[in-house]
């Protein structure tokens, strides 16, 4: 009883609006009416919403027309620790790879590791095989941190099953002189060691000599 009083004055007074504005013209009065109109009818109608069509209770989302994503299957590549890295540094069926720039890698290395930095990995490996053994096993790494770099080349590496295991290092080259590994510097790329001289942990890239 209550809405329709209320429908009753606001019909009332859209009439006596008009009347008043009709001195201004009847586009103004026809616009002014409409507009109230609107308003009585919506008040009249509260299941109305001037914000967004009705619509199934089914269909709320509004990804329901989008198709469904498969999901894709990724290659896992395990962890290996400091530790256990330093452990295989000398066996020969064991491959260290820098995923990190070349620059970087001439700086300091771990002794032995090819360089086949990431960003470059997928082209280079289209031109020329790692001179891996199949029965061995790689171990890539980079800079540290969430181990982008040598995470998406140890990924790479495991689907071109260039070996039979591909690990990532974890915590990578910050890891490792924070171990105080053994380092190098010099450069090469795919297993060329030459001109790469020694250095520990506590020394730096400027004392060592060529």
């Amino acid at each position: 009883m209550l809405a329709l009083l209320l429908v009753a004055a606001l019909a009332a007074g859209t009439i006596a609006l008009a009347h008043r504005l009709e001195r201004l013209g009847d586009t103004l009065v026809v616009i002014g009416a409409s507009v109230l109109g609107g308003l009585v009818f919506l008040l009249a109608h509260p299941e109305m919403s001037l914000i967004a069509p009705p619509r199934d209770d089914a269909d709320q989302s509004c990804d329901a027309d989008l198709p469904a994503e498969e999901p894709q299957a990724q290659t896992r590549v395990d962890r290996v620790t400091v530790a256990e890295a330093r452990e295989l540094l000398e066996r020969s069926d064991v491959t260290f790879v820098d995923a990190r720039p070349a620059s970087a890698y001439a700086y300091a290395h771990i002794p032995g590791a090819m360089n086949l930095p990431a960003a470059d990995a997928e082209g280079l490996l289209e031109l020329q095989s790692l001179p891996i053994p199949p029965e061995g096993q790689v171990i890539t790494y980079c800079d540290g941190g969430r181990c982008e770099q040598s995470d998406y080349l140890g990924t790479l590496l495991a689907e071109r099953d260039v070996c039979q295991q591909v690990r990532v290092l974890e915590g990578g080259w910050q890891a490792w002189i924070t171990a105080e590994g053994p380092m190098v510097s010099g450069t090469g790329r795919f297993g060329d060691g030459g001109g790469a001289s020694s250095m520990s942990s506590s020394e730096t890239p400027e004392e060592v000599q060529p």
